[in-house]
C-alpha cells in the first residue's frame, strides 16, 4: 500500500471513529445534562437550555436557536455546532451530580448554574 492510501485510510478511521464515537451515547445517559443553566453575571445571555431531541442534545442560548452538542472524548465534554464552535463543559459536585456548566467561546469561558 503506497504511503498516500495508507494516509488516506488512517484519516478515514480516525474520522469514523470520531462520527462513531459521538452517536454512541444513549438518550438516557443524556438526561442528566437536559436543563435550564443560569449564566453568571457578566454573560452575553441569561439562560442557557439543554434538550434532547433526536437522540443528541442540543442547547440553545435565550432562544437564539439551538445547535446540536456532539459528545467529546472528555468526560462532560460536548462541542456545539454553532458558527462560534463553543465547547460546553458540565460541572459536577462531590456526589457526581451535574450542577453547572462551562461554556467556551472564542476562548472566553462562561459559567453557569444548574437552576432545573
Amino acid at each position: 500500500m503506497s504511503v498516500k492510501k495508507s494516509f488516506l485510510f488512517g484519516l478515514f478511521l480516525l474520522i469514523f471513529s470520531q462520527i462513531s464515537f459521538a452517536q454512541t451515547v444513549s438518550a438516557d445517559s443524556l438526561k442528566e445534562f437536559a436543563a435550564t443553566y443560569k449564566m453568571k453575571a457578566g454573560a452575553p445571555f441569561e439562560n442557557f437550555i439543554v434538550k434532547i431531541q433526536d437522540g443528541y442534545l442540543f442547547g440553545e442560548a435565550d432562544g437564539n436557536g439551538s445547535n446540536k452538542l456532539l459528545k467529546q472524548k472528555q468526560n462532560d465534554t460536548f462541542l456545539s455546532t454553532s458558527s462560534y464552535g463553543s465547547t460546553i463543559v458540565f460541572m459536577r459536585d462531590s456526589k457526581n451530580k451535574v450542577i453547572g456548566l462551562k461554556l467556551i467561546i472564542q476562548g472566553t469561558e462562561l459559567e453557569a448554574e444548574r437552576i432545573e
